[in-house]
């Protein structure tokens, strides 16, 4: 099932409109290319930097990028939250960055 981030790590999501996207994974930073078509969406040569943070983070971090390498589309919800749908299962959800 869906479950949100732990209190202390922060994921993050940038798309730099040439086919790169990054950003925090809770512990390392992370990079992928990407792919947008319409409402279609893949991450494809997913990577990150080697740090070493406490167990639970890294096991929640590797579960994030499992599912970013799943993405299959896009859509916005009706409370402004950014969803990346696999093609099973519960989308990934982003909170725009709050100025």
């Amino acid at each position: 099932g869906a479950q949100p981030t732990m209190d202390y790590s922060h994921i993050s999501l940038t798309f730099d409109g040439q086919g790169r996207a990054f950003g925090n994974g809770g512990c390392n930073h992370w990079f992928a290319s990407y792919h947008l078509e319409g409402e279609n969406l893949r991450f494809e040569n997913i990577g990150s930097t080697r740090k070493m943070c406490a167990e639970p983070i890294m096991r929640q971090e590797q579960r994030f990028l499992e599912l970013l390498g799943q993405v299959q589309r896009w859509d916005v919800s009706r409370i402004d939250q950014l969803r990346l749908w696999p093609a099973q299962g519960e989308p990934l959800r982003f909170w725009p960055e709050q100025d």
